[in-house]
């Protein structure tokens, strides 16, 4: 049957090749998008693991000219006070900021960014584990030039264990490399917060001129903050008493955390995938409209099979082989071409920032499976109306 079912498709060359084709480019958008579902997917669950496993807590207002607003400040006053809370253990700020004075983003990816924080201290996050070093050590000298780089920022700046890269017109010290997580520590220039601190403040003259003002108790400052609680506490508690001690800021529970990645990543996942599976229903739509045409062309033959004895159920296991052999065609053609295209994609994004696509197992798995099984669904309505004439009125036909 399965001989068969190939001379036949052979038969019609063109015909079979222009339905794959459609297929094909059907797949091919399936794998380009759902690699960008994939890889989005990655970035916020990382997310979503650091936010639960903390309360992160940042300034609330509006924007005091440094390009950044306040509501990603937090002043020394708010720590200081974040640290007496009952129940907190541990307060980590944090300054983060694109490495670059003038980054150029892409959408899904993150931009090299700094990321100064005690990471003794980060390592308290109960739900996110630290990332791994590849080659050196995790922890830079809190004293020095020295910083810690993930696996695109090394490949964004060709750098490795021992190399110097500049940020913000300063040159720093390269003592570790992160292996790839997938995750934003890829992208991450990590440093002591002391350090990424005094580089905010000397690449930003309106905070600058700020921290000179007399009396001023600004610093230290960070753009967010880590808050950590005691055994035994609940966070979602210990976040209401923020919210209640200190004024002036934006706090976000574990919980609250965890459900509005969740949302964002189900609303991206949603509008992504939906994508890719249209381009392959329509694709889908052209094996309907072939095996309907081959249905029409082919009642002879479909008449003489039914005089000599076959049966209806091993004419359109046949006839749906067909279609099925067209699906899987498609899909090779697609997962090769989409392959291709992510992979060119992505060093064209790698250049900005870090890759936009990811495929995985079960998007090639998908790939494969979906449009086959699409194929012989799209294909049993015409094949079943064709053979549902009885063999003495298939007889005209022979």
């Amino acid at each position: 049957m399965l001989r068969q079912a190939i001379r036949e498709l052979w038969r019609h060359a063109i015909r079979s090749l222009l339905t794959a084709g459609g297929i094909a480019i059907g797949v091919g958008a399936l794998v380009l998008l759902g690699a960008l579902s994939e890889r989005t997917s990655r970035l916020v669950e990382g997310g979503r693991d650091f936010g639960a496993g903390q309360i992160t807590v940042s300034g609330s207002g509006g924007d005091i000219g440094t390009g950044m607003t306040r509501g990603a400040l937090v002043g020394g006053e708010q720590l200081a006070a974040l640290a007496k809370v009952p129940g907190v253990s541990a307060v980590a700020p944090i300054v983060m900021f694109p490495v670059s004075e003038n980054p150029t983003s892409m959408p899904f990816t993150l931009t090299p960014l700094v990321f100064g924080v005690d990471a003794t201290v980060l390592s308290s996050n109960s739900r996110s584990t630290p990332p791994r070093v590849r080659v050196g050590k995790f922890i830079p000298s809190p004293d020095g030039n020295e910083v810690v780089i993930g696996s695109q920022v090394a490949k964004h700046f060709g750098a490795d264990l021992g190399s110097t890269i500049q940020v913000r017109g300063r040159d720093f010290h390269v003592v570790g490399v992160l292996e790839p997580t997938l995750t934003g520590p890829d992208s991450f220039v990590m440093m002591p917060f002391a350090t990424a601190e005094r580089l905010l403040l000397d690449s930003e003259p309106v905070l600058r001129r700020l921290t000179m003002i007399p009396g001023n108790s600004v610093l230290p400052i960070a753009t967010a903050a880590s808050v950590f609680w005691n055994q035994g506490e609940d966070p979602e508690q210990v976040a209401e008493r923020i919210r209640q001690s200190v004024p002036g800021l934006s706090v976000v529970s574990p919980k609250q955390a965890e459900a509005q990645l969740d949302r964002a990543l189900a609303f991206l996942r949603s509008v992504i995938d939906g994508g890719g599976l249209v381009a392959l229903l329509v694709a889908s739509l052209a094996v309907a409209n072939t095996t309907f045409t081959a249905m029409v062309e082919r009642r002879r033959e479909i008449a003489l099979w039914r005089v000599v004895g076959a049966t209806r159920r091993q004419i359109v296991s046949r006839l749906v082989l067909e279609a099925i052999l067209l699906g899987l065609a498609g899909s090779v053609l697609g997962i090769v071409a989409g392959g291709v295209l992510t992979q060119w994609l992505n060093l064209i994004t790698e250049r900005v920032g870090a890759p936009v696509f990811l495929i995985t197992a079960r998007l090639v798995a998908a790939a494969a499976v979906l449009p086959a099984a699409l194929s012989a669904l799209a294909a049993l309505p015409p094949v079943l109306r064709a053979t549902r004439r009885p063999p003495v009125e298939a007889l005209r036909y022979a």
